[in-house]
């Protein structure tokens, strides 16, 4: 149980730096292409964390897709 409560933890944390990250970009009024690139490596380290863990592959795709259709949406923002 301790480990589940670990991976949440480092889970929860790289969903917060996510949102930081987009929300000072966004708020610094950077190119796109940084804010991507910030995106996809804190997705990645979100993503890879959780594989690394005990997540199920169903919760992973849920995640994954979720993910995705964020980062979709951030491509078709106007800069």
């Amino acid at each position: 149980m301790a480990h589940n409560d670990a991976e949440m933890k480092r889970t929860i944390a790289g969903f917060t730096l996510l949102l930081a990250t987009i929300a000072g970009l966004v708020r610094a009024k950077a190119s796109k292409p940084a804010l991507l690139d910030a995106y996809d490596d804190a997705s990645d380290q979100i993503i890879d964390a959780l594989r690394a863990g005990s997540t199920p592959d169903a919760e992973l795709q849920s995640i994954h897709k979720a993910l995705a259709r964020l980062r979709l949406a951030l491509e078709e923002t106007r800069n």
